[in-house]
């Protein structure tokens, strides 16, 4: 979707779409081309870039410009379980284990010949990767609690928000796997290393929002648009979206006014760095909490089994879970 094409809104049939509104001469320019050069290959691709910038968009595409015969099925690890993922994904026997009523179909086996997308891909656990390999490799695995060997011919299309070298060097990720996985890599921008297409991604949003809400079309002003253009947005594309959507359910008249915006963006750059920054931190905080709860139980209240999990000491995991429990 070039910046010409942006002006017939109705040639994207979704939201979704927005992925690929931008100018001709910018960065996702160059993502739209290596998609069209990697799309017919056979090898995995890593999409790589922040939360909320389009990567399952991205794959999408991949999968369309590939013509393969089969579907694309798509997975979040991250929502998945960690002693969950083999059988999510390669699928159990009848009996395989307690309460295992019927054999059932993993997602390898349901993307068939077309492709599996595996979302948050630094997510999976050490124990499975060796699996994931071999399935990458050879086409091949098992379903839980069978020793029968199955095929697969799907296309395999990764995606991750974090560095992967990064999780190499900790030894969270294997060497062998990143190497296999990272030969054909897409890193999608992020907004703010796009801004150029900020204009044109309000325009579409508008389109879209106007027309579900049932209003006339929407415009912005020149002084509100500044304002956008100066914030970095941390939640990329996924943020602009929801953030012009609001507007369009809240304001009554048909232009949108500096005084319409949230508060954040009604503030002077520096304030809004400043609150930027708290709501990473007050965020960085409640994640880090979950972690320590989700570890506890998983050890099963064994602190030192837990610090294992984190990869951190049990004196620091006991220091860390006491400030979290001072700061309440």
């Amino acid at each position: 979707m070039t910046e010409q094409n942006e002006q017939d809104p109705q040639r994207l049939s979704s939201r979704s779409g927005a992925t690929f509104v931008f100018r001709e001469d910018g960065p996702m320019a160059r993502i739209l081309d290596r998609v069209e050069r990697y799309a017919p290959l056979e090898h995995p691709v890593l999409i790589t870039g922040e939360t909320g910038t389009g990567k399952e968009q991205v794959a999408r595409l991949l999968h369309a410009h590939s013509r393969r015969p089969g579907r694309l099925v798509s997975v979040n690890l991250s929502a998945i379980p960690h002693d969950l993922i083999e059988n999510e994904l390669f699928g159990h026997t009848r009996g395989a284990f307690t309460g295992a009523d019927a054999t059932t179909v993993g997602y390898v086996e349901r993307a068939g010949e077309g492709t599996l997308f595996l979302d948050e891909i630094g997510e999976i656990p050490l124990p499975y990767q060796v699996k994931l390999l071999r399935l990458i490799q050879e086409g091949e695995f098992e379903k839980v609690g069978s020793q029968r060997t199955q095929k697969s011919t799907a296309r395999f299309v990764f995606a991750t928000n974090r560095n992967l070298e990064d999780e190499v060097r900790r030894k969270n990720f294997r060497t062998d796997l990143y190497y296999r996985i990272s030969s054909f890599t897409l890193h999608v921008p992020s907004l703010r290393e796009r801004k150029d297409d900020i204009p044109l991604l309000i325009d579409h949003f508008l389109w879209f929002a106007c027309s579900a809400a049932g209003r006339p079309l929407m415009k912005i002003s020149s002084a509100a648009l500044e304002r956008l253009l100066k914030y970095d947005w941390p939640g990329n594309v996924r943020e602009l979206e929801n953030i012009i959507y609001r507007l369009v359910a809240l304001v009554d008249g048909n232009i949108i006014l500096p005084e319409h915006l949230p508060d954040i963006f009604r503030d002077d750059l520096f304030i809004s760095k400043q609150k930027e920054l708290d709501f990473h931190k007050r965020r960085a905080k409640e994640i880090e909490r979950e972690l320590f709860q989700m570890a506890m139980i998983r050890s099963g209240g064994n602190i030192k089994q837990a610090a294992q999990l984190l990869g951190i000491s049990r004196t620091t995991l006991q220091y860390r879970m006491q400030k979290a429990a001072d700061d309440d």
